[in-house]
């Protein structure tokens, strides 16, 4: 992909940001995750984290860096989405370009997530937070506009099996919400 095109795809989906978050859904649970383009460099890699192993809840999944918004963010999911990116990987908000609220979706807890498609300027160096971040993963933009990476599969989740959409680069494998959230954004994209 030309970078002109990328460039004309990122404004045109820019057009009609949903800010700050409806007062209908103001009294659920909200979270925002932050779609990270290195868009100024080859292949525009979208930049995600491998969670902790740790963990109690997602223990080792690759997800997009984001969380619940906070009193802080004043009801507002971009600012959710790039501080929670700030705290997570070190992504200072001057490196990220804010282009599109994707449409909401929403976890197996219920919760309303918002995904935040932005272009970003890589830092030096990621700077992790090490109790919940294990490590970032970049992959080329173009693996998640290819349909045919895209599969259901059943897998075990909190105890129950569910059926969940997948997306593998190399060894590593996206699903559930991520994979989901991904998806939404190849639609978008390519309409």
């Amino acid at each position: 992909m030309r970078d002109e095109d990328l460039w004309r795809r990122l404004r045109r989906l820019g057009e009609g940001c949903a800010e700050p978050v409806p007062e209908s859904i103001a009294a659920q649970r909200v979270a925002a995750v932050l779609i990270p383009l290195l868009a100024d460099e080859p292949g525009c890699p979208v930049v995600f984290t491998q969670r902790s192993a740790h963990l109690r809840r997602h223990a080792g999944e690759i997800c997009l860096p984001g969380g619940q918004l906070e009193p802080a963010d004043r009801g507002s999911v971009i600012r959710a989405a790039v501080r929670e990116a700030h705290e997570e990987i070190g992504l200072a908000p001057p490196h990220v370009s804010t282009c599109r609220v994707l449409s909401a979706c929403h976890n197996s807890r219920g919760d309303v997530i918002y995904p935040v498609l932005a272009p970003v300027a890589r830092p030096v160096r990621w700077q992790l937070q090490s109790e919940e971040v294990a490590g970032v993963i970049e992959v080329p933009l173009s693996h998640f506009l290819e349909a045919g990476h895209y599969r259901l599969e059943r897998r075990r989740y909190d105890g129950q099996e569910k059926q969940s959409l997948v997306v593998t680069y190399g060894t590593q494998q996206i699903w559930g919400l991520t994979a989901r959230i991904m998806h939404t954004l190849r639609e978008q994209w390519l309409a």
